[in-house]
């Protein structure tokens, strides 16, 4: 059994927000999220007392997150256990927004000539993709396309922004990640994961929303099909077991996610490899790199008594093999 939760409020920022839930651990949550533009099922968007605002600075209004959910005896050093148990799509639209310099798009693209060298093509279009989406069938349809090629996709909900509150209490924009989770943008937060995240701060002060029907690795057109939707979640709370940045569990495997643009990646690795969960000593891990700016993979394998690497770089999808120690 889940307990629906509209919130009364939806913040553009992770941060030490007033609660707008308490909840207890092992509760299970049906939380009810419009899409990146604020829109939700019947297309209503937020009214102005519906989002965030504050009078001494201007706030981009980029993912809008449900919350914060306040967990009881969730304190700093704890880990927070939320396991996506359902993404449920709730209407048949969806868009994605395509054009110059959004996401890691350049001006223009390199295509293949006829004699097999690259040349430049002309600018990336704009263009704001619509699609249709079935979920009894499982596809998206694409009902706007370039040309005359159809574009359909199969289905796979997913959450891509999910985070706490950050370590030094700070606001930070839902279009950015790091070590309090955020806007991940990684479809392996989808049904049947449990995302760890650290706590920072009594409460967790949880935040999540910016659901997607489907997306590619790392965002990095800097969208996916963005859509409203539901996400059933069920929240716990591990005492005294302190991970410094966020795991993912998908029943074979454990993630740790290396996050933030803005430190580099050498220090990301350290980062997300530091501190434990139990799981963590018979398992490899595989790290990624994930943020709106830099949606990158890096992959390798370690142990928690000694560790070995496997590096592997790429901007699509690695998939790794879990090696057991």
């Amino acid at each position: 059994m889940f307990t629906d939760f509209h919130s009364s409020r939806f913040q553009y920022t992770f941060g030490p927000h007033p609660p707008t839930v308490r909840i207890e651990p092992k509760s299970t949550l049906r939380v009810t999220c419009p899409d990146s533009d604020g829109a939700f099922s019947d297309l209503r968007v937020l009214g102005p007392d519906q989002q965030q605002t504050d009078p001494d600075m201007d706030i981009l209004q980029a993912n809008p997150l449900a919350g914060p959910i306040h967990i009881e005896g969730a304190r700093r050093g704890d880990v927070l256990a939320v396991t996506i148990d359902e993404v449920e799509l709730d209407r048949r639209k969806g868009q994605t927004w395509l054009g110059p310099g959004h996401g890691l798009l350049p001006e223009h693209l390199v295509a293949p000539r006829g004699d097999g060298s690259a040349g430049p093509d002309p600018v990336v279009p704009r263009q704001m993709y619509h699609w249709d989406i079935d979920p009894q069938a499982g596809i998206a349809t694409v009902t706007n396309p370039l040309g005359d090629v159809p574009i359909v996709i199969r289905l796979d909900p997913f959450v891509g922004c999910i985070g706490v509150c950050p370590k030094s209490g700070q606001a930070i924009s839902s279009l950015h990640s790091g070590s309090f989770g955020g806007n991940l943008d990684l479809p392996l937060v989808r049904p049947g994961t449990t995302v760890f995240l650290p706590i920072f701060h009594d409460g967790a002060l949880l935040l999540l929303g910016d659901v997607h029907a489907a997306q590619g690795h790392g965002e990095i057109i800097g969208g996916g099909i963005e859509t409203s939707g539901k996400i059933i979640c069920t929240v716990d709370v591990f005492k005294k077991q302190a991970i410094t940045a966020g795991r993912i569990w998908d029943g074979k495997r454990l993630w740790a996610i290396m996050a933030g643009c803005a430190r580099p990646c050498g220090w990301r690795i350290r980062t997300c490899s530091t501190g434990s969960l139990r799981l963590e000593s018979s398992i490899a891990l595989t790290f990624t790199i994930s943020s709106a700016r830099q949606p990158i993979w890096y992959r390798a394998t370690c142990s928690s008594h000694r560790t070995r690497w496997q590096l592997e770089f790429g901007t699509m999808i690695c998939r790794p093999r879990c090696v057991r120690s």
